[in-house]
């Protein structure tokens, strides 16, 4: 399963997702929208803007339940930034993870503190020509996927968490299970990375803490007894903000290199820009992909006050200097810190000028006048978007212009093209839109023009009915005197849009065949009836000389056996 991934009934093909993405990450398949791993820096943004809350991310609360349900040591490893994100004191959350079934709570600090003096170590030696911080999980990826010539300027250290997640386990022992909370997604990928050693075991958001802390039904209310044991002071806590690692440095540190901070992908992505181009040096870099640091992070809890507020609680629990922790102090350790890093960069290839041009004309650009470079389809301009179509990473139909055009000239073509009478009427019945073939139907030319009411050319009840009623009317047959012409009717009101659409079809022609029909058969129903009552006649004629016939031959016949009865009683 992605870290990240796109819930199909939802995403609406806004590309907002795209538009927000810095690195253009996103491809379209269908009208869906999917992540690119190999491209994505996890930096969130797709997440946080998407309107129909379209997108999800890898939920590892069951895996952690399931580590605690087998009584398995399971230990925190806290993001300082969490102050800043709950409501509530820092001894109550540390209370609460305790309550939820975890062996023992820390904050990540302790292991800033290591990578710290790392940092420190590399500024004195003076082998690197820069030197950027790998305590941001996004902006290394950002790095090694997408400006892999400044791979060697990343800093051979491990980030905090996973520096930390060492630390735990030389002191509680290799078999702890050892879960990161924190605002971060890009952490996510992080533990997953081979190269950490499997030093973290699962990764919970400040969001997914606070839905597990309410499905257990624990608020400020809960009994909440065990008491938490003071430790010492700790400006790696400074880490979430920006240029808190710069400022755990000592000055005899930053001697060798100047020290600057960044925060924001898109001003990351500028400086990797001028480093590469550029030709800087004797740079440290302190690099963040969320603008404001850590405590800007996607998956923070938004407290009232906003970012300003998230700032002046964080900076006060610095000063604060003491809090309480379940286990004590986590002492210094020899351990390896280090951590190589590589390209990771997508090696697809730039198509030709040729190409670009024939994807750029298969949308209507034929000219630079033609590229609108308006960034609807979430590219900078139309040569970036006819390259990600080329990768197969966007559609022709994602462009905005073309497609209205488009929609435009065959809606259009149909409406001036087909034979009957389309007319669009405000809820007023003034006229908004009418064909060329209305025009012509009711001999109209250019003597009506948009606006003016659908009474100065038809004169029909149906029409004001449609409107006051909302209903529709369809196929009825209208005669207008006026032009001479009989139609066939609909009047149907658009609800949704507040107008209303007449559609006419002259059938005069229909109509006058159907009447010379009628003609016809009425003169042939008269001509049969005309032979009906001629052949009624000769059959009561016929009958009638039957009748004289048949009476003649009876008297006949009678007279005959009479004649014929009297012989034989003679002979007798």
């Amino acid at each position: 399963m992605s870290t990240i991934e796109f819930k199909e009934s939802n995403c609406k093909n806004c590309y907002k997702c795209l538009r927000n993405c810095p690195v253009k990450a996103i491809t379209f398949f269908e009208r869906q929208a999917a992540i690119v791993e190999d491209e994505c820096v996890l930096c969130g943004k797709c997440l946080s803007v998407c309107p129909q809350d379209a997108k999800k991310i890898r939920n590892y609360t069951d895996i952690v339940k399931k580590y605690i349900h087998k009584k398995e040591k399971v230990y925190v490893s806290l993001a300082p930034s969490f102050v800043s994100s709950f409501e509530q004191s820092p001894s109550w959350i540390f209370a609460v993870l305790m309550k939820l079934g975890f062996t023992g709570v820390a904050e990540t600090a302790a292991g800033a503190v290591q990578v710290s003096k790392q940092y420190e170590r590399l500024m004195s030696e003076q082998k690197m020509t820069n030197i950027i911080s790998t305590a941001c999980p996004s902006a290394v990826m950002l790095v090694e996927k997408h400006y892999p010539e400044l791979v060697s300027s990343l800093a051979p250290v491990v980030s905090p968490m996973v520096a930390h997640a060492k630390m735990l386990r030389e002191t509680h022992g290799k078999k702890i299970r050892v879960v990161f909370i924190g605002p971060c997604i890009a952490k996510i990928e992080e533990y997953k990375d081979f190269r950490n050693g499997g030093a973290v075991d699962a990764i919970l958001t400040y969001e997914e803490l606070l839905d597990w802390i309410k499905a257990e039904g624990i608020d400020e209310d809960t009994d909440l007894s065990e008491e938490l044991k003071s430790v010492e002071k700790n400006m790696a806590r400074i880490y979430p903000t920006p240029g808190g690692i710069i400022k755990t440095f000592d000055k005899e540190s930053r001697k060798n290199y100047q020290c600057i901070t960044v925060d924001g992908i898109e001003r990351c992505m500028e400086l990797l820009e001028s480093m590469k181009h550029d030709g800087l040096r004797g740079y440290f870099i302190e690099m963040s992909s969320c603008t404001g640091g850590c405590i800007g992070g996607p998956y923070r809890q938004q407290l009232p006050g906003g970012f300003l507020e998230a700032r002046r609680k964080l900076l006060n629990y610095v000063k604060e200097g003491m809090r309480e922790d379940v286990h004590g102090s986590i002492e210094e350790r020899n351990l390896d810190l280090s951590k190589v890093f590589a390209d990771r960069s997508s090696k697809t290839p730039l198509p030709s000028e040729g190409v670009i041009q024939g994807i750029l004309n298969s949308t209507g650009k034929f000219t630079e006048a033609d590229e609108l470079n308006c960034g609807a389809c979430g590219y900078a301009n139309c040569r970036e978007k006819a390259i990600a179509v080329f990768r197969e990473k966007a559609q022709l139909t994602m462009c905005m212009p073309y497609m209205r055009d488009r929609a435009e000239s065959i809606s259009n073509l149909i409406i001036n093209s087909t034979p009957n009478a389309i007319i669009a009427l405000d809820n007023k019945l003034g006229i908004q839109e009418i064909n060329k073939a209305a025009r012509e139907m009711f001999r109209l030319g250019g003597k009506i023009a948009e606006g003016s009411s659908i009474f100065d050319i038809l004169a029909c009840e149906d029409i004001a009915r449609a409107l006051k009623r909302k209903e529709n009317f369809y196929d009825k047959k209208y005669y207008y005197v006026d032009y001479n012409i009989t139609v066939e009717q609909s009047v149907i009101w658009v609800e949704k849009h507040n107008i209303a659409v007449i559609i006419c079809r002259n059938v005069s022609m229909e109509e006058e065949k159907r009447r010379e029909l009628f003609e016809i058969r009425r003169e042939t129903v008269d001509i049969a009836q005309k032979v009906i009552d001629k052949q009624m006649r000769v059959a009561q004629e016929i009958a009638s000389l039957l009748g004289e016939t048949t009476a003649e031959t009876k008297v006949t016949l009678t007279r005959l056996k009479k004649s014929i009865m009297a012989e034989m009683s003679d002979e007798s």
